[in-house]
């Protein structure tokens, strides 16, 4: 452990975790905290900025850190592109442009959570390959797992937070997740949860920048 520390603290190498929703900029600032003696990381989180606003974010943030990620809730773009008025470019074309720019920079990875960060908590627990119609629906079927939980800063952020919490089972969260496959711009309404890439198969961060 001692010669992880000062490998990490002498690199001074930077990461920008990109995301526009509460609970991901919540966990990744818990995460930041929990494990700020061995990597360092930056999560650098917007909320409620439109899809444009997060890609020119990423864009910019990609020239100054070493890597980016970037988590898109996919059941938000899904819903925008239902709400699209007739001769608009929808919110998954308008992605797939983004995602196919992106795939080419080295540094910046997307990760696709369909349908939304819960769903990540819930596969903690256990594999699930269900298709969730939204995250309300998401949201119900974790609680019927992790006892008490509520989508509140609070619930994150009590004595024992919800990352120290979750800590232990972050393996399984990682094999459960990989085992859903990658996203597929081709088929994007398959349940995915890419997050895992921001993790090894032993939970800990990944600070692999290939």
């Amino acid at each position: 452990m001692k010669n992880r520390k000062s490998f990490f603290n002498k690199g001074k190498k930077t990461f920008a975790i990109v995301g526009d929703g509460d609970c991901e900029k919540w966990y990744f600032q818990l995460l930041k905290d929990a494990e700020k003696l061995i990597i360092n990381i930056r999560p650098e989180l917007i909320k409620k900025a439109s899809l444009k606003k997060q890609y020119e974010y990423v864009k910019d943030l990609s020239e100054n850190y070493d890597k980016v990620f970037w988590i898109v809730d996919y059941d938000v773009i899904d819903r925008e592109s239902r709400e699209c008025k007739k001769g608009e470019e929808t919110r998954s074309d308008e992605f797939g442009r983004y995602y196919t720019e992106f795939s080419k920079i080295k540094n910046v990875e997307i990760a696709v959570v369909n349908t939304c960060f819960e769903y990540w908590l819930l596969l903690h627990f256990k594999y699930s390959k269900k298709q969730f119609s939204d995250c309300d629906q998401t949201q119900k079927e974790l609680g019927k797992i992790f006892k008490g939980y509520q989508k509140t800063e609070k619930f994150y952020k009590q004595s024992n937070n919800i990352y120290n919490q979750l800590k232990d089972k972050l393996p399984e969260a990682v094999i459960n997740a990989s085992k859903l496959g990658n996203f597929d711009i081709k088929n994007p309404n398959n349940p995915v949860c890419e997050i895992y890439k921001l993790f090894n198969k032993d939970g800990s961060f990944n600070t692999n920048l290939k």
